[in-house]
């Protein structure tokens, strides 16, 4: 079969591609891994956001990236998490082993008692943001974690704006109770 020589635009868009890559996939990582509670679930969460990406790369406005890949990758996770809940109820007697570091703790040149007080403190911050129902662990992650403002959210998980707004409310008052007991918030 002949080799159909590349053309400007096919160029074009590969380093588009990956400059979006390069931009966006740590953040998008981050964000499934905290919404999933699982890094390799997360990893593979990414690679699928990008792959619709680029199936839909002329679809996309440049200025729209961003937000559609926040909102592919969050319709990702919600999929994994209804389909985790489902095998569930059908295998409730089957317990997963979740225990994972997202953030490694960086003990060196710490003293015991600190590097101790260090790791409790960020398994409390995990834990209280895995233990956030989803909608409002989106909202959390979205604008608090990634830095989102409420409209692009809103796009995101397509709800209103004060929608996003009453559940960032909602999520950093149970994740400020969460976390009183070992972090001064």
């Amino acid at each position: 079969m002949p080799h159909l020589p590349h053309t400007d635009t096919d160029a074009l868009q590969t380093v588009a591609f990956n400059r979006v890559m390069a931009e966006h996939s740590s953040a998008l990582k981050a964000f499934a891994a905290r919404m999933l509670g699982d890094e390799l679930a997360a990893e593979d969460t990414t690679q699928d956001a990008f792959l619709a990406y680029y199936r839909h790369i002329h679809e996309v406005p440049e200025n729209a990236v961003r937000p559609w890949l926040f909102r592919v990758t969050r319709n990702l996770c919600l999929d994994q998490l209804r389909r985790r809940k489902f095998k569930l109820r059908l295998f409730r007697d089957m317990q997963r082993d979740d225990d994972f570091e997202l953030v490694p703790a960086d003990v060196k040149g710490t003293r015991p008692d600190e590097a101790a007080h260090t790791e409790e403190a960020r398994a409390a911050i995990e834990k209280a943001i895995e233990n956030l129902p989803p909608r409002f662990r989106e909202a959390f992650l979205l604008c608090e974690v990634q830095g989102l403002s409420y409209e692009e959210a809103s796009g995101i998980m397509g709800c209103p704006v004060k929608t996003v707004s009453t559940r960032l409310f909602r999520a950093r008052q149970r994740f400020r109770t969460a976390v009183a007991n070992i972090i001064k918030v």
